[in-house]
């Protein structure tokens, strides 16, 4: 998408009264999604106000539905970005959000990455005292 083109996406989702997007993302065994993109008209400042304000995601507002187009543009752009911060989709994956303030474009992403620790002990003993204890 060039700098043209968001910059159009960002003033068309304002002139429809949006002032916030938060992309919902989620990722493990190889593989992740863009699971959700929502919005919010409430007023935002910064993208952590986006984040503040767009919580719920089962009840909050669902960009597809207020315009397709607009969403697929959206959730191109976050793939973009998404595969170049912390692998979040290999082995035990990761999760998160990315929030961008419209129409300044200005963005955070908050990536959750899981990881599986170990823990390692060292047993030792005699084969022959062990079945003499039985």
């Amino acid at each position: 998408m060039t700098e043209n083109e968001m910059t159009s996406l960002l003033f068309k989702l304002a002139d429809l009264g949006v002032t916030g997007i938060k992309v919902k993302y989620d990722g493990g065994g190889d593989s992740g999604a863009i699971e959700w993109i929502g919005y919010t008209t409430e007023k935002c400042d910064t993208p952590e106000d986006v984040n503040d304000n767009i919580d719920d995601w089962e009840n909050d507002s669902d960009l597809a539905q207020l315009d397709s187009e607009a969403y697929s543009l959206i959730e191109n752009f976050a793939d973009d970005i998404l595969s170049d911060i912390e692998d979040w989709w290999n082995n035990e994956g990761g999760f998160g959000n990315l929030c961008i303030c419209v129409p300044s474009g200005k963005y955070i992403i908050n990536n959750h990455i899981r990881i599986t620790d170990t823990e390692d002990y060292f047993h030792d003993g005699d084969l022959l005292s062990k079945t003499e204890e039985e």
